[in-house]
């Protein structure tokens, strides 16, 4: 649709396979011209991002969400108190890199308490071999992963 709109061919679309990583570089290089994905419009992005040193312009948001803690109880509410000591010493959180939730908690926790993978399904593969306690994902997207409801607390 967006072809059609803005060159008058809609035959013209191509889809570009992009990463959390990859995407900004793609667009400031012009390799794609349009991003559509569940990307956080924030002031920085806007002004500078900060892999590519350039800012972007978003359309209006069409949905708002947050991010959410997941995985063990215990360690669920250490994450949600910033709390790094005592109980919390051992405190792991699973986080996919280059995404807000990786900016976030780079500001909120040491480094040896984070933990970043390439994909949302790795951060609950994470979880379910126990290599990390905790993990970030979209609170509109925990009620639909069923797989991750067996045995680890969701945080609601």
């Amino acid at each position: 649709a967006v072809a059609a709109v803005v060159v008058g061919n809609p035959d013209s679309f191509k889809g570009v396979l992009v990463t959390n990583s990859n995407r900004w570089q793609l667009l400031h290089d012009k390799t794609i011209d349009l991003l559509v994905a569940g990307d956080t419009h924030t002031i920085e992005r806007e002004v500078r991002e900060g892999s590519t040193r350039s800012g972007f312009t978003f359309s209006s948001p069409y949905t708002y969400d947050g991010m959410i803690y997941y995985g063990n109880e215990a360690y669920v509410q250490c994450a949600e108190e910033h709390k790094r000591y005592d109980e919390c010493s051992d405190l792991l959180i699973c986080a996919v890199e280059g995404t807000t939730h990786h900016a976030f908690l780079a500001r909120t926790f040491p480094f040896d308490h984070i933990k970043l993978v390439p994909t949302y399904e790795d951060v609950s593969e994470m979880l379910l071999n126990q290599s990390c306690n905790a993990g970030t994902y979209d609170k509109s997207f925990i009620p639909s992963v069923e797989s991750l409801r067996n045995g680890i607390d969701d945080g609601t």
